[in-house]
């Protein structure tokens, strides 16, 4: 795995040098960014994720996520992703999800080496200065051994309050296709403060509550996100994450990513 984590940093290397000597012009402000990416824009993320798990043997792994999406119109976007696991740990911990940064509404995964792709399709239902409404579909292709189709909707909602605060929540709806079927319901919580015109900040939250047969489970998440423009085109993200911060195990199961974004105009 060592070798694969020195590859990621030297290939993360090269793009920031790359992006920055393309346009040393800031991004507008993170606060300020709608919900769909804008008409003809390309965005792809790369992000390097690690987990524990307070279980047998205790493992750490590592993963990364992989994820490209275009603005087809002003109000349109579409996107894939996938990712990898580095190891016997970096499957049993399915690390690659906390590379994806700022998303945490994965679905329909096992623990195969290469994440089942997603597919993913987002509408601005309303796209107003304070308030964005958008209307979102996944699909997830089961590939990975033991998996299963996957499909999932979403209400992303967006408050802009101000030139300092965003607020990033809705609620997403996915299903599995296992035998019981999977399903849950996610409300996501991110209060982004926009601390510098380059710097974003702040406390990441949500609830999410599964069912699968008789089985029900509650999860309270609890984290901290930060984010970094270095130009127009390139974006530092990182973020620190415990999914299920309510039951016994709490704060022993934990994630951290860091990631960069790449914009295309």
């Amino acid at each position: 795995m060592r070798c694969n984590v020195q590859t990621l940093v030297g290939t993360l290397a090269l793009v920031a040098a790359t992006a920055g000597a393309v346009d040393a012009q800031a991004a507008p402000p993170w606060v300020d960014r709608s919900i769909t990416l804008p008409r003809h824009d390309w965005a792809f993320d790369f992000g390097l994720g690690i987990r524990h798990l307070d279980a047998p043997n205790s493992p750490t792994g590592a993963g990364l996520n992989l994820e490209g999406a275009v603005g087809i119109t002003r109000r349109l976007e579409i996107g894939l992703r996938t990712g990898f696991r580095f190891g016997n740990d970096g499957r049993a911990t399915q690390a690659d999800e906390y590379g994806r940064l700022f998303d945490r509404q994965t679905f329909g995964t096992n623990q195969g080496v290469v994440a089942n792709p997603e597919f993913r399709i987002r509408g601005a239902l309303v796209a107003g200065e304070v308030v964005e409404v958008g209307l979102e579909g996944r699909a997830v292709l089961p590939f990975e051994d033991g998996s299963r189709f996957g499909i999932g909707f979403g209400l992303p909602l967006a408050f802009h309050l101000g030139r300092i605060v965003r607020l990033d929540t809705g609620v997403y709806v996915p299903v599995v296709l296992y035998d019981p079927t999977w399903m849950a319901v996610s409300v996501p919580l991110d209060v982004w403060i926009q601390a510098t015109q380059n710097l974003w900040l702040g406390p990441m939250t949500g609830v999410r509550f599964y069912h699968a047969g008789d089985r029900d489970r509650t999860d309270w998440a609890l984290g901290f996100g930060l984010g970094y423009s270095i130009t127009r085109a390139f974006d530092l993200k990182s973020m620190v994450l415990m999914p299920g911060i309510n039951h016994p195990e709490g704060a022993r199961n934990i994630g951290a990513g860091f990631g960069i974004q790449v914009r295309i105009e």
